[in-house]
């Protein structure tokens, strides 16, 4: 695979990938999920509400619409990227950065997240068939 080829397969990802990140913070759990394949091999594996869960594409949903419906306000800010192209349709993104998030009870919480995505080209799309994050509490200096 040419770096030409693979520039472009980055930076078709980048679309998707940004426009998941602007939801997020919009608290649009539509949008979100849309860049998520609903098939029954995709798996999440990570944090919702402080527990270790492993979960299918509708298990996700469900949590991640249940999140959202408790906060007033969540942020990410990536400052590291990762894009392994391993194929012209499957490529493996890492990024990891701090995040905060603002729930209509209780205080905030400041954390460090890293996340791990694998996205599959499916129809013209680059959706989301792995993901698996991680977050640590963020001590405030």
């Amino acid at each position: 695979m040419s770096d030409i080829n693979r520039d472009e397969i980055i930076e078709a990802l980048k679309k998707s990938i940004n426009s998941i990140f602007s939801a997020l913070e919009k608290l649009d759990s539509e949008t979100v999920l849309s860049h998520y394949h609903n098939h029954p091999d995709f798996r999440f594996t990570g944090l919702i509400f402080g527990q270790v869960l492993n979960l299918n594409y509708d298990e996700f949903t469900m949590a991640m619409k249940g999140a959202y419906e408790t906060m007033i306000e969540q942020k990410m800010i990536r400052e590291t990227e990762f894009f392994n192209v391993l194929s012209e349709t499957v490529v493996l993104y890492s990024t990891s950065g701090i995040g905060c998030q603002i729930p209509k009870e209780g205080e905030r919480m400041d954390f460090l997240v890293s996340i791990t995505q694998i996205y599959l080209l499916i129809d013209g799309e680059w959706k989301v068939i792995h993901e698996t994050e991680s977050a640590i509490p963020k001590t405030v200096e």
